[in-house]
């Protein structure tokens, strides 16, 4: 008899960046429904509060750091507060990012390119390395990158940079779940289309003017949408997938 696939996470401990709203919310929300205790990082300090009095809701042990990621020492404070407060890291979730604004690619700084690459690149790789050796000493984990299909399409205007990192990101994926599956932690990344977020807004405001959807699904995806494959990926179910981008776009890159 085949053992049913288990997609709980009882007792697993998960911390998501950005994740008092948006895609990262609605991840975190879907583990503490599965039995996970759950620690949201984010800017924030309103709508983090808000999300942790949800998380606490559905009977999850939670916690909150305000944080910027791409700031000095935030992600030694991520790390270290979960750390303190559980013992010990099961799955990393990167939601948190830059899009840059809108802005042409021969308009973009130096500052603001490095900003990009701090937030999108620099810093799940990092706070990945600090949560690498509690992985290690509880038998494995999960890290999930939250990439975006930009990151594997011709960019459109104004998205240059931001695909680019997150182009970088998806490799960055795979170059970790490379070296660390040896500790049994799978590394993989979710490139999803264009979200009904916060984050989205202009975008979405674009495509609701023109008419012209790049989903072959003519509509967003609802944040809702995307958490069940970080469910899975963070879960057992999903204990054989590493080193693997999952696009999630409503067929715009079929």
């Amino acid at each position: 008899m085949r053992e049913r696939v288990d997609f709980t996470m009882t007792d697993k401990v998960a911390v998501v960046t950005g994740g008092s709203r948006g895609i990262g919310r609605a991840i975190a929300l879907r583990f503490a429904e599965s039995g996970a205790k759950v620690v949201i990082a984010g800017r924030d300090a309103e709508t983090l509060a808000t999300t942790e009095k949800e998380l606490w809701g559905v009977g999850c042990e939670a916690g909150t750091v305000q944080v910027d990621v791409g700031a000095p020492g935030a992600l030694n404070r991520i790390a270290a507060s979960v750390l303190d407060r559980f013992g010990g890291v099961d799955v990393l979730v990167n939601n948190a990012y830059l899009s840059g604004g809108g802005m042409a690619l021969l308009d973009v700084t130096e500052d603001l390119w490095n900003r990009i690459f701090r937030v999108n690149v620099w810093a799940p790789f990092e706070l990945a390395r600090l949560v690498y050796p509690s992985m290690s000493e509880r038998g494995g984990g999960s890290i999930i990158n939250i990439a975006s299909n930009e990151g594997i399409k011709s960019s459109g205007p104004g998205l240059g940079a931001y695909a680019t990192s997150k182009a970088a990101m998806i490799m960055l994926t795979r170059v970790c779940a490379i070296e660390w599956a040896k500790e049994n932690i799978r590394v993989n990344s979710i490139a999803p289309g264009l979200v009904r977020t916060d984050g989205a807004k202009r975008l979405i405001d674009h495509v609701q003017k023109t008419g012209q959807h790049f989903a072959r699904l003519e509509r967003f995806a609802e944040p809702d949408e995307i958490a069940p494959l970080a469910l899975y990926l963070a879960s057992s179910a999903g204990s054989f997938a590493t080193g693997a981008c999952f696009v999630i776009d409503g067929g715009e890159l079929a």
